[in-house]
C-alpha cells in the first residue's frame, strides 16, 4: 500500500471522529472530506460526482413519498391495526410476522430491497404504534431479507453457485441453505433480545384491548375511505411493479404522483416531511467510499490479502474485506462477486463438499447481515422511516460494527 491510501484510510477514521464529536451529519463531512481526497490524488473532479447513489437516493425518497402519502391517507394505519389484531395480545409477534413475509418474498426470487421496501415502512409503523424498539424491529425483518436472499432462487444464492462452480469448488445447496439458515436466524435472535426482545415477550396486551382491536380491524377494513382505497391501489401498483423487476424508487415516485394528484396533498408538506438528513448522510458516505476506490486503495487492500500464502487467512481476510465493504456498498450482488471468487479460489483443495458449503455460506452471510447497516439500503430505510432518529442509529451502527468485527472470524473455524 501506499501513502496515499494510508493516508485515505486515516481521512475515513477522521470523518467519523469529527462527525461523532460535534454531531455534524456524517454526509456533511464526507463530502469536503471527497474533495480533499481529490485534490490530493489529483482525481478529476467528475470523479467525486460519479460516486453519487443516484439510484438510492431516488429509492429512499421515493419509498418515503409514496409511503408518507399512504400514512396521511389512514390507510396505513389500519395495515398495522390488523397486523395487531392477528397477534392477539402477543407483540413479541410482530417482528417475526414482517421477518417471514420478507423471507417467503425473497425465498421466491426477489431481490431483498424489493421485500424490504415493502415490508419494513409497515414493519416500522408497528413498531411505533406498539412501542417496539425500531432496531428490534427493523433488524429482524432485514434478517428475513438475509434469510430469504440465500435461497437457491434469489440472485444472491446464484452469484455463489455459479461463482463456486466456477471455481471447481463443490457446493451442496441443501447444506448451504441450511447452514446460512441457521446462521442468519441466530442474528435475528440476537438482535431480539438484544434489542428489548426479553421486555417484548413479557408484555401482555389487555384483553380488552386486544378484543377491541380484533373486532375493529374487519370493520375498518369494509370501511375504507375514497382516499384510502386510492392509496390502497397504489400501493398494490407499487408492489406489482417492484416484484417485477422495475426499479423501486421510479416505481414508487410513479405511483407517489399518481396518488398525490388524485388526493391533492400539500405540496410543502409532502417534501419537508422526506428524509433530506438520510440522504445526505448516506450520499456523503458513498462519495468518499467511491473515491477510495478510484485511488485504489481497496484493490491494493484485496491484493495484499490474496498474497497471503495460509489460505485460512485468504478467506478471513476476504470476508473482512467485503464486510467492510458491505457497510457502505448499496449492491450485496456486487460484494458477493467480488468477494467469492477468492474464497472458492482458497477452497479449491478441499476435499469436503460439505465443509466448502459451510465456508462459503459463511462468508455469503457475513456479507448479506450488514444489510442492517445505517449507510447500506436496509439500515437506510429504517433510518428513513424514523427520519434519521440518533438513537436508533447508534443502535444499527454498534449491531453492524459488532458483526464486522467478530462474523469474518469464524472464517478460521474452516481449515
Amino acid at each position: 500500500m501506499t501513502t496515499l491510501h494510508i493516508l485515505a484510510l486515516v481521512l475515513l477514521v477522521v470523518i467519523f471522529a469529527i462527525s461523532l464529536w460535534r454531531g455534524i451529519n456524517l454526509g456533511l463531512v464526507a463530502i469536503p472530506a471527497s474533495f480533499l481526497l481529490m485534490q490530493i490524488a489529483g482525481v478529476p473532479q467528475k470523479q467525486v460526482f460519479a460516486a453519487f447513489p443516484t439510484d438510492l437516493v431516488l429509492l429512499i425518497l421515493g419509498v418515503m413519498y409514496l409511503w408518507n402519502l399512504v400514512r396521511d391517507s389512514g390507510l396505513a394505519e389500519l395495515i398495522v391495526q390488523r397486523a395487531v389484531a392477528l397477534s392477539r395480545g402477543r407483540p413479541w409477534l410482530l417482528p417475526w410476522t414482517t421477518c417471514i413475509l420478507t423471507a417467503l418474498i425473497c425465498a421466491l426470487g426477489a431481490l431483498p430491497i424489493a421485500a424490504l421496501v415493502i415490508t419494513l415502512p409497515v414493519a416500522l409503523e408497528i413498531a411505533r404504534r406498539e412501542n417496539i424498539r425500531p432496531a428490534l424491529m427493523g433488524i429482524v425483518t432485514i434478517q428475513g431479507g438475509c434469510i430469504g436472499g440465500l435461497s437457491p432462487f434469489n440472485p444472491w444464492a446464484k452469484v455463489v453457485i455459479a461463482q463456486a462452480a466456477k471455481g471447481g469448488v463443490t457446493l451442496l445447496p441443501t447444506e448451504f441453505f441450511l447452514c446460512q439458515f441457521a446462521l442468519n436466524l441466530t442474528f435475528a435472535l440476537l438482535a431480539f433480545f438484544a434489542f428489548g426482545g426479553a421486555e417484548l415477550i413479557a408484555r401482555r396486551r389487555p384483553r380488552d384491548a386486544t378484543t377491541q382491536t380484533d373486532l375493529a380491524a374487519p370493520s375498518s377494513r369494509l370501511a375504507l375511505t375514497w382516499q384510502q382505497w386510492t392509496a390502497l391501489a397504489a400501493l398494490v401498483g407499487f408492489i406489482a411493479l417492484v416484484l417485477t423487476r422495475h426499479d423501486v424508487g421510479l416505481s414508487a415516485f410513479s405511483m407517489g404522483i399518481l396518488l398525490n394528484i388524485a388526493v391533492k396533498a400539500d405540496a410543502r408538506k409532502v417534501i419537508a416531511d422526506l428524509p433530506w438528513s438520510m440522504v445526505i448522510m448516506i450520499s456523503g458516505i458513498l462519495m468518499y467510499i467511491g473515491m477510495l476506490e478510484t485511488v485504489g486503495v481497496l484493490q491494493a487492500i484485496g491484493e495484499l490479502l490474496q498474497s497471503l500464502e495460509q489460505q485460512s487467512l485468504v478467506r478471513v481476510g476476504m470476508t473482512y474485506l467485503g464486510t467492510l465493504m458491505a457497510n457502505f456498498e448499496a449492491s450485496s450482488v456486487v460484494v458477493l462477486g467480488l468477494v467469492i471468487p477468492v474464497v472458492t479460489h482458497s477452497l479449491a483443495h478441499e476435499p469436503s463438499a460439505l465443509l466448502a458449503s459451510v465456508q462459503l455460506a459463511l462468508s455469503a452471510t457475513s456479507i448479506v447481515v450488514i444489510t442492517a447497516s445505517p449507510f447500506h439500503l436496509g439500515g437506510g430505510l429504517v433510518l428513513a422511516e424514523l427520519h434519521g432518529d440518533d438513537k436508533t442509529f447508534k443502535d444499527l451502527l454498534k449491531w453492524t460494527v459488532a458483526l464486522t468485527l467478530f462474523l469474518p472470524l469464524a472464517a478460521f473455524l474452516i481449515r
